[in-house]
């Protein structure tokens, strides 16, 4: 069993690095757009929720929340565009968020 996961582990990292050192493609971007979209608005969304002041009225930390999560949104969606390798690395896990 451990020479398989050897095995696994070892094509995967073989297949990542070919994938990190290729040039980067449409495909690469627009992925990286999509993920860093997703992902930086609930980074976005939800790093709000924990920095919002207590004593603030429901509808102004609604109105907060979504203001930070879609101008998060967009950072990640420009962030994507430029650098679309580290974003989608960096944000996938976040972009999960509510799926499924």
């Amino acid at each position: 069993m451990p020479e398989v996961l050897f095995v696994f582990f070892t094509t995967k990292k073989q297949q990542f690095i070919q994938w990190w050192q290729r040039p980067i493609t449409t495909k690469d971007r627009l992925t990286g757009a999509m993920v860093g979209a997703f992902g930086c608005f609930w980074i976005g969304g939800l790093g709000r929720l924990i920095l919002v002041d207590v004593p603030v009225p429901v509808d102004v930390i609604f109105w907060s929340v979504l203001w930070w999560a879609f101008g998060c949104a967009f950072a990640g969606l420009v962030f994507g565009l430029i650098f679309p390798k580290i974003i989608t690395c960096v944000c996938f896990p976040f972009s999960m968020i509510n799926i499924g």
